[in-house]
């Protein structure tokens, strides 16, 4: 049994699972008569694993995002939707076929709150949170006359926040998300302008007994959230170096950060003109999205996609000092003990939903995260982003029951991560090829 709490292999251990819930945990357990007995011996019972961090009403394709590259002449933007939308199902049962049993939207659209709804009672789905859309301080553009398919709200003012936060509250998200993105080079200034709205969002939210998730690239956004009440940090700031002052706060205040370190390659490799699926991709991802992307570079616009291809090109210096920035400071963020969730941002293009998940565990493993590390952010931590670290997230009792059987030791390498004889789905038991079929 992985006990990622303690870091503990426990061996000879019975689990009883009642109604989708750990009841027992022990050695030899007397177990009720008529109950059904998997035997695990020489294999590892895992925590089902966690995605802290999706975007359902992207497909990871070429043309799911118009405020990145806009090829709505070639592709309606509503098309694009009605595909995330249709496919909804497909793109769950992938997520739980991979032992990921937990997926959590931190930026969705009023359409897929309800659509949430009509999975939560499946038994083939993994645990879906999802938050409504998000409440920014940018206006992208690309996304106008929506309506309950858009997934952003622009807060011009402090009513706009407590009026976008009330819209939300009559679909029940489960938290709330902030897009706290500051263009221009006066990062400093520009962020500390928007404060009023943002503190104005934590607030209300608070009270309403909701927790705040907040997208911050630069050290000073994430600063100044934190400050103001912010609970989960979607992305690590990669600007600059994070101090001991930072990471302090982050302590103080229990703050989550997700990993989500890969998304910003997906986008380089498809600009770039240089992406290729790989077995990740090949395997766990629907093939729709991998054809988009493959497609890009061979588009009728030859302008737009030479000059994305360029610019991607002249910046990849600059990306990879980045890149190697934010691996030091994941590290760093780590080794402090914050509590680091394992994080896609899948759905954004060049970034598959499901088979991101393991291209994100290497890049991590890459960083210098060790297999316990890798395993705690996988399960637990996930958990934590939430506040939900009392109801899963581990093997103990009380606890949901979303669980992996693997053949293989786990904590030898990532591959064995794939390895899994079984998923339990609170409570109710699949065999991975069964959870493909309708």
């Amino acid at each position: 049994m992985v006990d990622v709490e303690n870091k503990k292999l426990l061996t000879g251990m019975d689990v009883l699972i009642e109604k989708a819930v750990i009841k027992e945990i022990g050695s030899s357990l007397t177990v009720p008569s008529g109950t059904k007995i998997i035997d695990g011996t020489g294999k590892y019972l895992s925590p089902g694993f966690v995605d802290a961090h999706v975007h359902f009403f992207q497909s990871g394709g070429v043309f799911t995002r118009p405020d990145q590259v806009d090829l709505r002449k070639f592709k309606p933007y509503a098309e694009e939707i009605s595909w995330t939308h249709n496919n909804m199902e497909n793109t769950l049962r992938r997520y739980s076929r991979a032992g990921i049993t937990t997926v959590i939207d931190v930026g969705s659209t009023i359409n897929f709150l309800l659509q949430r709804d009509s999975f939560r009672l499946k038994n083939y789905t993994p645990t879906v949170y999802m938050t409504g859309p998000l409440l920014v301080t940018f206006d992208f553009p690309g996304y106008e006359n929506l309506g309950d398919d858009n997934p952003f709200y622009f807060m011009k003012t402090v009513e706009d926040a407590h009026r976008y936060i009330d819209n939300e509250l009559v679909y029940k998200p489960d938290f709330i998300k902030i897009g706290f993105v500051v263009p221009g080079k006066n990062k400093d200034s520009v962020a500390r302008s928007y404060m009023p709205r943002i503190r104005a969002v934590i607030e209300k939210a608070h009270k309403l007994g909701l927790r705040v998730a907040v997208h911050a690239f630069e050290k000073i956004t994430a600063q100044l959230a934190v400050e103001a009440g912010a609970d989960h940090l979607v992305h690590i700031p990669f600007d600059e170096p994070l101090d001991a002052d930072f990471i302090q706060l982050l302590k103080d205040r229990k703050v989550v950060l997700s990993s989500s370190t890969t998304v910003f390659e997906g986008y380089r490799k498809t600009f770039g003109h240089y992406y290729h699926p790989n077995e990740n991709d090949s395997f766990y991802a629907h093939p729709y999205p991998i054809q988009t992307l493959l497609q890009f570079k061979n588009l009728p616009d030859t302008a737009l996609t030479g000059r994305l291809h360029r610019a991607t090109i002249q910046s990849i210096p600059t990306s990879k000092k980045n890149d190697s920035l934010l691996l030091v400071n994941l590290k760093r963020l780590v080794d402090a003990g914050i509590p680091v969730a394992t994080s896609t941002d899948a759905g954004n293009i060049g970034s598959p939903h499901v088979s991101s998940y393991f291209n994100e565990l290497s890049f991590m493993q890459k960083g210098g995260l060790n297999m316990w590390n890798l395993l705690q952010s996988s399960t637990i931590n996930g958990a934590r982003a939430i506040g939900k670290e009392t109801e899963f997230g581990s093997i103990s009792i009380g606890k949901r029951a979303d669980l992996l059987l693997l053949s293989q030791n786990p904590l030898e390498n990532l591959e064995n991560w794939k390895h899994i004889e079984l998923v339990i789905l609170r409570g109710t038991v699949w065999k991975t090829a069964d959870l493909m079929q309708r």
